[in-house]
């Protein structure tokens, strides 16, 4: 079923004020940043944005002891791609529906990187009505996730063993947009 462009920007426009009104709640702090993170310097990420609050009480219901971890990231999102070479700003603003299916916490060894990190995260599947974004969640080839907490680095936690995750069945709403490392959240399209 195609969903009408006046209605998909409508659901856009709703989803990007909901998440703009909750952003002032979870404003850029040092204490969720890892030294790790400060020493990469200046960074930006393309992201499906949830609800901070729907995402932090799914966090809470599943852990008594959320958050599990030192850090927490600055907002809650699915990462479709870090530092990308071409942005896609024609695609900012539009809808993206997270089905979350799995919660799983524990330590990731990198033997590349010879680190270890402590993570928790959320195990999703996203989409969308709209068609570019569909063809770029397509194209991407990942395991969508959500970091709840982490003791290195949020980038560890699409290892997690999700094979002993604990089973959800929660479907909530998100809007496609960029962040930084300065705590910029853009969901406006740049065409």
């Amino acid at each position: 079923m195609r969903i009408p462009t006046f209605f998909q920007k409508a659901i856009a426009l709703i989803l990007s004020c909901s998440v703009f009104w909750t952003l002032p709640a979870c404003g850029r702090s040092e204490k969720h940043q890892s030294p790790q993170e400060e020493a990469e310097g200046y960074y930006w990420y393309e992201a499906v944005f949830p609800d901070r609050a729907e995402i932090e009480g799914i966090f809470r219901t599943v852990s008594d002891r959320y958050p599990e971890y030192e850090f927490v990231p600055d907002y809650f999102h699915v990462t479709t791609q870090y530092k990308p070479e071409m942005k896609h700003g024609d695609l900012y603003g539009s809808p993206v529906t997270v089905h979350i299916i799995g919660y799983a916490n524990g330590s990731v060894r990198d033997e590349l990187e010879n680190v270890t990190s402590d993570n928790e995260g959320l195990l999703v599947e996203i989409s969308s009505p709209v068609k570019g974004m569909q063809d770029l969640i397509d194209s991407c080839d990942k395991i969508w996730h959500i970091t709840g907490s982490y003791s290195f680095a949020a980038k560890y936690t699409g290892r997690l063993d999700f094979s002993r995750l604990t089973p959800l069945d929660i479907t909530l709403e998100g809007v496609f947009g960029i962040a930084d490392s300065d705590g910029t959240v853009l969901f406006g399209r740049e065409d």
